[in-house]
């Protein structure tokens, strides 16, 4: 009876540790999408992932499910970045004034819109396009329903990506500094100094989260207070930045993304992936990485 009662415990024991394995898998790179050319910025919308193509010109579609490109959508003019809401596909142009907006239906340009020359990241609602035109010292308003500019904010250097949060947009600037935007109003209500080249944000537990491309830090600041109130340091290069279960950062100097626990705000794995990772976006159960450099982007299980 006792041994097969050893047995019983010694099974058990081995279910337990195959759950345990199971749980604490670590990320890994499960398929890469080809795409030419350097991808930089990603959106989830759709049921696909659309990816600008600065280097050929053009925004891919990809199968989220099948990871292959199923369209490819002439645009020119440097594609920057990509954000989906109000039902289409909205990119970003770094070479004209015009921003793109895509119907996902028909895989065709249905309305540009002059934003502004040199234009960075976006973020889009069903009610608002929001763009940092880097080339002008801008953050412009879009309204989804006439397709029209409706607000052109000033917010000086040269801002870098739109995010919405904390009923504010905030915009990161090359400048080194963080501007928040009252939506009320249009209008800047906060600047804040949060170090060297910060390309991107993101919304993370309470916190705005900015990268530092220049710098080993990255910063989180607390709408709150307006101020830095988490600093955690990741080694220089850090571009794009995504929210899952841990904040996830695609660093463009080691060709790597970077895991890291916000409780214990350490990082606890390093995955290659590709050259000058850029942008890194959670869809489908796995995160998604533009590699400028490699022409490639690459698929994470978390």
């Amino acid at each position: 009876m006792r041994v097969r009662s050893l047995v019983a415990l010694g099974l058990v024991g081995g279910l337990l540790a195959g759950v345990a394995s199971a749980a604490v898998r670590p990320p890994k790179v499960v398929a890469t999408v080809r795409t030419g050319g350097a991808p930089i910025g990603l959106a989830v919308g759709a049921s696909s992932l659309w990816a600008a193509n600065y280097g050929a010109q053009r925004l891919e579609r990809i199968d989220l499910r099948r990871n292959r490109v199923r369209a490819r959508i002439a645009l020119g003019n440097s594609p920057y970045a990509t954000a989906f809401g109000a039902g289409s596909v909205w990119v970003s142009s770094f070479d004209s004034p015009y921003l793109s907006r895509i119907d996902p239906a028909t895989n065709r340009v249905v309305a540009r819109i002059d934003a502004g020359l040199e234009q960075a990241g976006l973020t889009a609602t069903a009610s608002d396009v929001w763009v940092a035109i880097f080339g002008r010292g801008e953050v412009v308003r879009i309204d989804p329903a006439t397709s029209s500019v409706k607000a052109r904010i000033s917010v000086g250097g040269n801002p870098e990506d739109v995010v919405l949060a904390a009923g504010s947009a905030w915009a990161p600037n090359e400048n080194g500094s963080l501007a928040r935007i009252d939506p009320a109003t249009n209008s800047v209500t906060a600047t804040i100094p949060i170090g060297a080249d910060p390309d991107n944000a993101v919304f993370c537990r309470g916190l705005l989260w900015t990268s530092d491309r220049l710098g080993p830090y990255l910063r989180a600041v607390s709408p709150a207070t307006n101020k830095v109130a988490v600093r955690v340091r990741v080694g220089a290069g850090s571009m794009g930045l995504a929210c899952t279960e841990a904040l996830w950062i695609a660093n463009y100097d080691t060709g790597r993304v970077q895991k890291l626990d916000l409780s214990r705000r350490k990082v606890l794995r390093r995955l290659d992936v590709g050259f000058q990772p850029r942008e890194i976006e959670p869809g489908a159960g796995a995160l998604w990485v533009a590699n400028q450099g490699s022409g490639t982007v690459s698929k994470i299980r978390p």
